[in-house]
């Protein structure tokens, strides 16, 4: 594992899957805001045939600093950070690729910066009211106490009433206008996390800026087709 420091001043974790040590193009994949559930993430980040690199936002895994259900634009300079950090040593990004709320993070980092031109967001969700169940099922709870602490893998989740204002309102179709580059959406028409129709709402505001809207017989994990995956993003 290894660490570079954001413009806040925390260490982020990070590592390298370097497939070419001859190769100074490298590709991001945006790791797992929570935990390791997200293996897609992880088959990316060992399987794509090209280098890359995984790191945790601010506040997850490895990383220091306070975890975040909101901090879209937050997560956006982490990017950008880790774009830097990768510059220092000689390495020129070509992709940046986010799933689930990292796919909202990259589609975030494209309209606030854009040093990167190709982005690839798997099952990005656009629409934040209604809230995902998970948070809906606490709602009363965060609204009484303004705050609820989850547990998962023995580390403490804060979720504060702040932060799910802030996901109501987040403003999805002025990120959208705001995008640079070519962006290109993957998404499972069985997905009931995120729902399928969300990434039809990008598809529409995007515009010209969406470069490929896939539709896969999957869940919002993917699950079954890691290969196809693969196949469509590089």
């Amino acid at each position: 594992m290894d660490y570079f420091t954001n413009r806040n001043g925390l260490e982020l974790a990070c590592r390298f899957s370097i497939k070419n040590q001859d190769d100074k193009k490298i590709s991001i994949v945006c790791q797992l805001s929570l935990t390791e559930i997200f293996i897609l993430s992880e088959f990316l980040f060992e399987n794509l045939n090209c280098n890359t690199f995984g790191f945790n936002f601010t506040g997850n895994g490895n990383s220091q600093g306070e975890h975040t259900y909101a901090g879209f634009e937050r997560d956006a300079g982490d990017i950008d950070d880790a774009i830097k950090y990768l510059s220092s040593l000689g390495y020129k990004v070509e992709a940046i690729i986010g799933h689930s709320r990292n796919a909202i993070n990259v589609i975030v980092y494209s309209a606030l910066y854009g040093q990167v031109n190709k982005i690839i967001a798997l099952a990005p969700r656009f629409h934040m009211n209604p809230l995902p169940k998970f948070l809906q099922d606490d709602l009363e709870i965060i609204h009484q106490n303004k705050e609820i602490v989850h547990s998962a893998f023995g580390r403490g989740w804060k979720c504060t009433w702040d932060m799910i204002q802030e996901l109501i309102n987040t403003d999805m179709p002025y990120y959208c206008k705001r995008a640079k580059g070519d962006i290109y959406i993957l998404h499972g028409d069985a997905d009931e996390i995120n729902p399928y129709w969300d990434s039809l709402e990008y598809v529409s505001e995007l515009k010209e800026k969406c470069k490929g809207h896939f539709t896969l017989n999957c869940d919002h994990f993917f699950i079954g087709v890691f290969d196809e995956v693969i196949e469509i993003v590089f």
